[in-house]
């Protein structure tokens, strides 16, 4: 199964570089964008529904059009203070001071936080194009971290593949609106076995990092389900800049282990800048 996921890895990128290679024009966009995010999570055996709402989100993404092919890389961070039933109330619980052994009790308010870190590139080509619309299909590759922070972490690493489709449609010669969706299909996924600390995780960290894998499990509808929508409108000021706004959504989950699913639902508003060379 590994030397499976290299060979699909290693033929997206000699496909895209081959693209890349190519004699034909070339233009590059790079925009940057501020999300104000309105999303849950559910990480079932640490929390119940936990919430963020006006949360800002950062996000860079690079397109490259060269010929019929668009390539698309996307950094995303999001971080948060959570809402929920644990961090507004206090837990009382029983401990014992560490010199002269006695018991006693102590109330604490948790501080869960939540951070998503994702990665993601499209190679995606031309299928349709006329005056006014342009459509491109192709696949995507993602790499997502979740991470929860209490006392100890407990971190989810996601690698996905899938299909992806973006339709462009040119309203006039400063306006234009975009629409890209995706579903990842298969995966790779590595969970600890509860919403805390893995010593087998940390043993295999300090050890050797690539042992981590070996605690993965193999991700597809069965066990893992996603989609992604992003719809943007494009306003043009100069030939080299533009500005505009946008809305996108995002399900997420992931059932590995099965008893143990984790859901990340989120909506984001978005305004953006973008360069073009």
């Amino acid at each position: 199964m590994k030397k499976f996921y290299l060979s699909v890895v290693m033929a997206v990128f000699l496909f895209s570089g081959a693209s890349l290679f190519s004699e034909e024009k070339t233009s590059v966009e790079l925009t940057a964008s501020i999300n104000w995010t309105f999303g849950s999570y559910k990480e079932s055996s640490f929390s119940n529904i936990s919430q963020a709402f006006f949360t800002p989100r950062i996000q860079l993404e690079t397109k490259i059009t060269r010929g019929n092919f668009m390539h698309k890389i996307i950094a995303d961070y999001f971080f948060t203070k959570l809402n929920s039933s644990m961090t507004e109330t206090a837990v009382v619980y029983k401990t014992y001071d560490p010199v002269t052994g006695e018991e006693f009790y102590q109330a604490s308010v948790s501080s869960l936080s939540f951070h998503r870190i994702k990665l993601q590139y499209d190679l995606s080509y031309g299928v349709f194009e006329n005056q006014k619309f342009q459509v491109y299909a192709g696949g995507t590759f993602a790499c997502n971290a979740y991470l929860q922070f209490e006392n100890y972490p407990s971190i989810t690493g996601l690698f996905s593949l899938g299909p992806v489709c973006t339709a462009n449609y040119i309203i006039d010669d400063r306006n234009s609106l975009s629409l890209t969706g995706g579903i990842p299909l298969i995966g790779f996924g590595v969970r600890p076995p509860f919403a805390g600390c893995s010593a087998e995780l940390m043993k295999y960290a300090e050890e050797n990092f690539l042992k981590i894998f070996t605690l993965g499990n193999f991700l597809s509808i069965h066990n893992y389900q996603s989609i992604f929508l992003d719809f943007t409108y494009n306003l043009k000021a100069t030939e080299h800049f533009s500005t505009g706004m946008g809305l996108n959504l995002e399900y997420s989950r992931i059932a590995q282990p099965s008893e143990r699913p984790l859901y990340y639902v989120d909506s984001n508003f978005k305004v953006f800048a973008n360069w073009r060379f």
